[in-house]
């Protein structure tokens, strides 16, 4: 029974930290953007919101929808991110050449825009519109969904975890990118309302207007010099696997605030678009 005990807790484990890269945020941090974005919506747009998705589901609902199918429809695989070099120059106007064939999180987030706004489109493409474009602003703000170090965007960067105790002989093994897919959960099991209420509590007015506009190719671009800047700079260059990945750690940052602080910021950042987002889109309808 204890040997039983022990296999399922593995397993558990390596399956929270093994997970698909379209994982984005975890759970908690896709209901948490959608939280903050319907705190957010005008009457028009709610209704709009029902009308479409109907009256038992909302935002927070389908939030993760797209994450499910990912697997039965794996054409809408490449929409969640989009991979932009770490090591090279780059500025926003440039992600339109690294989208190609439209197959990128950046570009679909236009293709869902122009969906809802369209009069003639039939209900079932825009409520499958909306579904994916509440899912794929949530992405565009995980700095790892924006980024990549020949590493498949923190797939192949394999570090060990100590969590907060740090025992020394008591780690789990954890890839960049779904540790930090999961970074909430790890660390608290938070609930999804009282987060997005919470965080919402601390926002001034001079941040709503700052940060509620912009174009989805401005908010990749913003992933992207995190990523670079803050969570890239200080590990070594390209992928971290077999040999390499026994001898590496996860960096001290990791156990402090500093990495909780963006990923706040990102959640906010994503809910007050996509509320922004949804109340242009359904303004005149």
């Amino acid at each position: 029974m204890i040997l039983r005990r022990h296999s399922f807790l593995l397993f558990f484990i390596l399956f929270l930290f093994t997970q698909s890269p379209l994982l984005a945020w975890g759970a908690v941090g896709h209901k948490t953007i959608a939280f903050i974005a319907q705190d957010r919506l005008t009457p028009e747009a709610w209704t709009e919101v029902h009308r479409l998705l109907g009256p038992s589901q909302d935002l927070v609902s389908v939030c993760t929808w797209a994450d499910m199918i990912a697997h039965t429809r794996s054409e809408t695989a490449p929409w969640h991110y989009i991979q932009v070099n770490v090591r090279e120059e780059q500025n926003s106007y440039d992600l339109s050449d690294i989208c190609r064939d439209h197959q990128c999180v950046v570009d679909q987030i236009e293709r869902d825009e122009e969906i809802l706004k369209d009069r003639w489109a039939p209900p079932s493409a825009k409520r499958e519109a909306l579904k994916f474009l509440v899912h794929f602003v949530g992405d565009v703000h995980q700095p790892l969904h924006c980024a990549e170090d020949n590493d498949r965007g923190g797939n192949e960067k394999w570090f060990r975890y100590y969590g907060s105790q740090k025992n020394p002989n008591r780690y789990t093994w954890v890839n960049l990118h779904s540790f930090w897919d999961n970074l909430l959960e790890p660390h608290a099991k938070e609930n999804p309302r009282k987060l997005a209420a919470q965080l919402e509590q601390n926002l001034t007015e001079d941040q709503i207007n700052t940060w509620q506009g912009g174009m989805p190719k401005d908010w990749a671009y913003e992933s992207f010099r995190i990523a670079r800047d803050n969570i890239y700079s200080e590990l070594p260059a390209g992928p971290l696997l077999e040999k390499n990945r026994w001898g590496q750690d996860l960096p001290d940052d990791y156990y402090t605030d500093q990495m909780r602080k963006i990923v706040y910021e990102r959640l906010l950042k994503a809910g007050l678009r996509l509320a922004y987002l949804l109340n242009q889109i359904f303004q005149d309808q």
